[in-house]
C-alpha cells in the first residue's frame, strides 16, 4: 500500500464511501467546500434526500444554486442514488434515510443536523459535520488557517459543534506555527 502525506508529512486520508443528508449539503454550498468532497468521499445519498435538495425546483419552479449544483452531480452520476433497505425511525425522512444507509453500508455518515449527528456518533456511526470536513480539509493542506476559519465563519450549525472545531483548528495552527 503507498502512503501519501500532505505538505507537514501527515498522513492522507484514504477515499470513503459516505451517506449523504441534505444539512451537510446545503453548509458545504454554503461554505464553499463541495469541490473538495469527491476527493475524500464516494457519496452515497438516499431518494428522500435528493427530493429534499431539489424540492425547491418543484414548489416554485425555480431551483436553488446549491439544488442546481446537486442535480449537476446527480445527473453526472457524482452522486450515487442508493436507498437503505430499512431507514431507522429517528428523526425526519431524510436523516432516517441517510442514518440508514450508513448504518447497513458500513457508510461514513456525512450530516450536520445536530442531534442526528451526536446520535449517530453515539450509535459509532462515524459522523461527519462540514466543521469536521473543514478541519480535515485543514489537516490534509487543502485550506490554510485563515480559510478554514472564513468558511467555519459562514456555517449553520449549533454554537457548540462550531466551538469545538474552531478550537482543534486553533490547537492545530498553533502546532503547525500557522498561529501564536
Amino acid at each position: 500500500m503507498m502512503l501519501f502525506l500532505n505538505k507537514y508529512g501527515e498522513r492522507l486520508m484514504t477515499k470513503r464511501n459516505a451517506a449523504l443528508d441534505a444539512s451537510f449539503w446545503i453548509n458545504g454550498y454554503r461554505s464553499g467546500i463541495l469541490d473538495f468532497l469527491l476527493s475524500y468521499f464516494t457519496v452515497f445519498v438516499p431518494s428522500v434526500v435528493v427530493e429534499e435538495v431539489e424540492h425547491p425546483s418543484r414548489v416554485t419552479g425555480l431551483l436553488t444554486p446549491a439544488g442546481q449544483l446537486f442535480r449537476r452531480w446527480r445527473l453526472g452520476e457524482q452522486v450515487i442514488v442508493q436507498d437503505p433497505e430499512q431507514p431507522v425511525d429517528w428523526f425526519q425522512l431524510g436523516e432516517n434515510a441517510a442514518i440508514g444507509l450508513a448504518l447497513e453500508r458500513r457508510y461514513r455518515l456525512l450530516i450536520d443536523d445536530r442531534a442526528p449527528y451526536h446520535l449517530a456518533k453515539a450509535r459509532n456511526l462515524r459522523a461527519i459535520s462540514t466543521a469536521d470536513f473543514i478541519l480535515l480539509l485543514y489537516v490534509q493542506g487543502q485550506l490554510d488557517y485563515d480559510e478554514a476559519q472564513a468558511k467555519l465563519g459562514t456555517l449553520k450549525i449549533s454554537e457548540h459543534m462550531k466551538r469545538v472545531v474552531m478550537h482543534s483548528l486553533g490547537r492545530l495552527a498553533t502546532k503547525r506555527g500557522e498561529r501564536l
